[in-house]
């Protein structure tokens, strides 16, 4: 573990990680260099503590390069200014954003609550294709949300998967207990198109009918 280093004195190179559209947007851990010596790179684990980047594994130059190569770390073509209370992120068009910590709250909740709303409305005109991409876009936003969860659970049910459904129940069960999130599922399945009966073929008319018809004429 390297000796504690002042976000200020760090940029950064590009994130540990190399991430699938389905999990995006993300918060990702940066990799850091050390401006005065850029041959010193500095990856996760780590922690931060008052404007010191701390316990990090500190890595050379070449190094850096063979993580690239295994697609372990993801690298940039230029480098951010490390700041203090700054968090990085990557959204659903693989752009990064390096802003304070709540201001990137505030832009993934807002993501959160916006594909929660089109994935019930995905719901309800029964395209649950669309429906569960936008509930894992929910949840990779913001994952203390409840409702993706139960989205996914509700298109767990309509497809007759008990054990999806059972699993979506304890994933919320930290935030939500099983009876509460039943009835969050049951309205969102409520929600979902009926499918109508299909007309009937000529010549094979209920007896009854056109009756009254025929009686009025």
């Amino acid at each position: 573990m390297s000796a504690p280093r002042n976000v200020e004195e760090l940029e950064i190179v590009g994130y540990a990680n190399v991430l699938d559209r389905s999990v995006l947007p993300s918060i990702v851990p940066p990799v850091f260099r050390l401006k005065a010596d850029t041959s010193r790179a500095f990856l996760p684990p780590y922690s931060f503590n008052a404007g010191y980047l701390c316990n990090a594994t500190e890595v050379a130059g070449p190094e850096l390069d063979q993580l690239l190569d295994s697609e372990e770390i993801t690298l940039f073509e230029g480098v951010l200014p490390a700041r203090n209370g700054f968090e990085l992120w990557v959204d659903q068009s693989y752009e990064c954003h390096y802003q304070p910590f709540d201001e990137v709250r505030q832009q993934l909740g807002r993501i959160a609550r916006e594909a929660i709303e089109q994935a019930a409305a995905a719901l309800r005109e029964g395209d649950l294709p669309r429906a569960e991409r936008l509930a894992g876009v929910a949840i990779s936003a913001d994952d203390r949300r409840v409702e993706p969860l139960a989205i996914k659970a509700a298109i767990r049910r309509t497809q007759g998967t008990t054990q999806g459904e059972r699993l979506m129940a304890e994933l919320a069960a930290p935030v939500l207990e099983e009876g509460l999130f039943g009835r969050l599922v049951d309205q969102y399945c409520a929600s979902q198109p009926r499918s109508t009966p299909a007309a009937l073929p000529v010549g094979s008319r209920r007896p009854m009918h056109g009756m009254a018809t025929l009686k009025a004429a």
